[in-house]
């Protein structure tokens, strides 16, 4: 059973599974950290499979894990957890950035149609399609 859905919704949730992976692992070096975050990838990605948002935030996590070899494994797991955010933020602000964009299209009294799964449930909290009609 699918409970996420929406593209965008879905990268971030990734994005925090990883995060959430790093901070339940148990392990001691990198190499055990990174083997425990790159099982928790794959069945992150096996979940929707088509989905290019999911695949774009684990490829970012792993970056990030891989950018942090040399940290003290408390601080990359931190470190994760920012990346995360970061993703978190910067789709809140791409929403709002383009609902800003989309309004000014929008004539007084239109009336919108959307398709799909959309607004905040469909993303990380504000929506693409929606993000216009706010």
């Amino acid at each position: 059973m699918l409970v996420v859905r929406g593209a965008p919704a879905i990268g971030v949730t990734a994005a925090f599974g990883v995060a959430l992976a790093a901070r339940e692992s148990h392990a001691r070096t990198f190499d055990a950290l990174l083997a425990d975050l790159e099982t928790a990838g794959k069945g992150l990605a096996a979940t929707r499979p088509t989905a290019v948002n999911l695949f774009w935030a684990l490829d970012r996590m792993r970056a990030a894990a891989l950018a942090g070899r040399e940290l003290p494994l408390e601080a990359l797991r931190a470190r994760l957890l920012a990346e995360a955010q970061a993703i978190l933020d910067e789709d809140v602000a791409g929403n709002r950035a383009m609902g800003g964009h989309g309004a000014a299209l929008v004539p007084p009294r239109a009336r919108i149609l959307t398709h799909c799964n959309a607004g905040a449930l469909a993303t990380a909290g504000y929506g693409t399609a929606l993000g216009v009609v706010r």
